[in-house]
């Protein structure tokens, strides 16, 4: 045991509550910030595992070494904090190269919430101030406290399926993601895949996880499409369907609720958002097929890059006599959707850039939620005078982490301690709360003033979302789906009845949008190969399986609509089985214990691989 002396000295026993207390402080400060409690057993268990590691790095390290500890520490606790109240987690290291992003950098981290980070350093330095006048025993036995860190964090690695639930401590989460962000830190591109790739790999049939199933309906008058989708928006944050659930959301959304019944929208209770992240939700929106279940996010990229080709819904309107456009608030060249968007069948495609003047740099994620819809409006109503059908997608950003409502003392101000103060006070999520607010009015007008100006009359409207953020369930750690509950709303064009539509209590998914319109538009035959259940089936030929997964806790889905939930880390070693009733999926989910899962390892594996297959494009 002399290998492990260091454990034994007095120096590591006066280390280990002092960084007890210092992640504890941390670990309010953030309960402050995002207004998330964890599971307490959980809590204690984690922020013990964390002390243990942060007291080991204390004791080996001096100088350099030293320095860069702190500001590690200083910096994962600031990042930490705003990802816990902005996602519900904490950060996932693998995704370290979304933050890189100089358009990221501009719209998510300079704002007045980066006054924070000064705080944090400080709380950093204080711990090692601390250490440095209340440890000054000399220290022995560094290769064995550094062994035993590591065994700490293997661990602890393997006994969380998610290393990001708020219940996790910062420390040990942060060194037990390394090995897997190392191991993969960049996906490989479609190419490089198919170059290497086996055929799909087979699952048992009774399975059935690539369902398509079509009304496909004859349409005399084809319909123009508006599809809106609102950044992070959930359908928990409808009072009506919080209730039915009995969720308790950070934001109420009565009057939009109001608005959405009085002009005709059906509501799902229980739509499925797939994945986090713009580009994977938008993916599946617009073309029917899985979004990337991978850590890095490619299948827009290869798109966009002539890498892979993907046969999306708005270039089956676009070669029927459809206009087509695409009109976002932020930079287009985020996530390459300018290059993107004409690559799957949109011929318009604008972003912030036409909110600002020429010459100017486009400021955070681009305009607020009142002047992106007041601008849209105007379009639509110039479009409509056409005489071809259009479809039209619509994106805003208004919603989007640092929620700037537009208001005169807005994010992009210069900072001062009066922001500081103010930050202090705010209560958690009431930015977000905010920015739902304004979206909820800004969304009101738009769609009255269309009604009012008769545009809706020959119109389908979805509105859906890009993925679901915000806080639904007090205790995030117990229910799997926290971020998967999605928001799916339908109104059909005047002349069509929402009696040909799917009942409200129906499961649906984002996949579900392209199918849902070819039908509406008399097109339901040209689906090809994308995957998805339309709205105007009534009969259902088939119980379908669906994939699902959180990018931001790296679990992974398996959801069979008759009733079973399989929940699964991301290595899908781990797996909890749930069942529910269908028809109140997020309010029914309770766990089985001691049941196998009803995929093996080698299923599980294959669906996910299957449903990462793309196809090249034939002579890029």
């Amino acid at each position: 045991m002399a290998f492990f002396s260091g454990l034994y000295t007095r120096h590591f026993a006066r280390t280990v509550p002092l960084a007890l207390c210092w992640l504890l402080i941390v670990r309010a400060s953030h309960i402050l910030q995002s207004g998330i409690w964890p599971n307490p057993v959980g809590m204690i268990a984690s922020d013990l595992a964390g002390a243990l590691v942060l007291a080991v790095l204390l004791t080996i390290t001096a100088g350099a070494f030293r320095v860069l500890l702190i500001l590690l520490l200083g910096c994962a606790a600031f990042v930490a904090g705003m990802h816990l109240t902005v996602h519900g987690t904490l950060f996932q290291l693998s995704l370290i190269g979304k933050g890189v992003d100089p358009t990221f950098v501009t719209g998510s981290l300079l704002n007045r919430h980066s006054l924070l980070l000064p705080v944090y350093l400080v709380l950093a330095w204080t711990l090692h101030w601390l250490h440095r006048r209340l440890v000054n025993d000399p220290v022995v036995g560094r290769k064995g406290l550094a062994a035993f860190a590591a065994l700490v964090i293997a661990v602890y690695s393997v006994s969380f399926q998610s290393l990001t639930t708020p219940t996790n401590n910062l420390v040990a989460s942060f060194f037990s993601q390394i090995p897997g962000a190392l191991t993969t830190p960049f996906a490989a591109s479609v190419t490089e895949e198919n170059e290497q790739a086996e055929s799909p790999q087979e699952v048992r049939d009774d399975t059935n996880f690539f369902h398509q199933q079509m009304a496909a309906p004859d349409v005399d008058d084809q319909p123009n499409v508006l599809l809106i989708m609102i950044e992070g928006l959930s359908a928990g944050y409808f009072p009506s369907v919080s209730e039915y659930h009995d969720l308790d959301p950070s934001v109420e959304l009565h009057s939009l609720e109001e608005n959405l019944d009085r002009h005709g929208f059906r509501i799902y209770r229980n739509a499925l958002s797939m994945e986090r992240q713009t580009d994977r939700g938008t993916f599946s929106i617009l073309c029917g097929e899985y979004p990337d279940f991978r850590r890095q996010s490619r299948k827009m990229v290869d798109v966009a890059e002539d890498r892979a080709s993907a046969d999306c819904m708005p270039a089956r309107l676009q070669e029927n006599g459809y206009t087509t456009a695409y009109w976002q608030a932020a930079p287009l060249d985020y996530m390459q959707k300018g290059d993107f968007m004409p690559r799957v069948g949109f011929k318009d495609v604008t972003g912030a850039e036409v909110f600002t003047a020429e010459g100017e740099e486009i400021e955070g994620w681009g305009p607020p939620d009142p002047e992106y819809f007041s601008n849209i409006a105007e379009r639509l109503r110039d479009l409509d005078s056409t005489a071809t059908p259009w479809m039209v997608t619509l994106l805003n950003v208004g919603t989007h982490h640092p929620f700037n409502t537009g208001d005169t003392d807005g994010e992009n101000q210069e900072f001062d301690r009066e922001d500081l103060e103010e930050l202090a006070r705010a209560e958690p999520q009431e930015a977000r709360r905010k920015a739902m607010k304004t979206m909820e009015e800004s969304l009101n007008r738009f769609l009255d003033d269309l009604g009012a100006g008769g545009i809706l009359d020959d119109t389908m409207v979805i509105l859906t979302s890009d993925e679901s953020g915000g806080f639904i369930r007090q205790d995030p750690e117990s229910v799997p789906l926290n971020s998967n509950v999605g928001v799916l709303a339908v109104r059909p064009p005047d002349g069509d009845s929402l009696d040909r539509y799917a009942p409200e209590n129906q499961i649906v998914a984002q996949i579900d949008v392209p199918p849902t319109i070819l039908d509406t538009t008399g097109l339901g035959k040209e689906t090809g190969d994308m995957i998805g259940r339309s709205l105007l089936v009534r009969q259902k030929n088939a119980e379908r399986d669906l994939l699902l997964a959180d990018t931001y806790t790296g679990l992974k889905y398996f959801l069979r609509e008759s009733g079973q939930l399989l929940s699964c880390s991301e290595l899908m070693t781990n797996c909890s089985t749930w069942n529910f009733n269908p028809e109140r999926l997020f309010g029914s989910l309770e766990e089985q214990t001691n049941v196998d899962p009803f995929l093996t390892f080698e299923e599980r594996t294959a669906l996910f691989n299957n449903a990462a297959d793309m196809k090249p494009v034939e002579n890029p």
